[in-house]
C-alpha cells in the first residue's frame, strides 16, 4: 500500500483456495480499499508463484512467501536478476496469462 502511495502501478494475484480465512479476507479488503487491483485464481491446485518485475528489466523470484514468518523464522532463498529485459519480459508474460485467469477482489465490508 505504500508503493502504491508513492504512485508505483501495484497488482496483486493469490491463490483463492489459500486465502479464504478471515485473516486473508481483512487484508484482501485493505488492498482492495487502498485501490489495488487484486485478483484471486483458482484455476490451478496452488498458485505458487512468487516473483516481483519492476520497470520490466528487473525480476525477483524465489521461495520467499512475503509473509512475516517467511521474514523471520522460515529457511527462504530469492534471486534477484538486474537489467535483464528478456527474463523480466517473460516473466511478465506468464503474470499476465495468470492475471487474465484471475477474478477480481472487491472491498467485502
Amino acid at each position: 500500500m505504500d508503493a502504491r502511495k508513492r504512485g508505483v502501478d501495484v497488482q496483486i494475484l493469490v491463490d483463492d483456495r489459500g486465502n479464504r480465512g478471515k485473516a486473508s479476507l481483512s487484508a484482501m479488503n485493505l488492498v482492495a480499499g487502498a485501490g489495488i487491483p487484486m485478483r484471486v485464481i483458482s484455476t490451478y491446485a496452488i498458485h505458487h508463484d512468487k516473483y516481483i518485475v519492476v520497470d520490466g528489466k528487473h525480476t525477483e523470484t524465489g521461495s520467499f512467501n512475503y509473509s512475516q514468518a517467511a521474514a523471520r523464522t522460515n529457511s527462504e532463498n530469492v534471486l534477484v536478476v538486474w537489467n535483464n529485459p528478456q527474463v523480466a519480459a517473460r516473466y511478465l508474460a506468464h503474470w499476465e496469462n495468470r492475471w487474465a485467469q484471475g477474478i477480481a477482489v472487491e472491498m467485502s465490508y
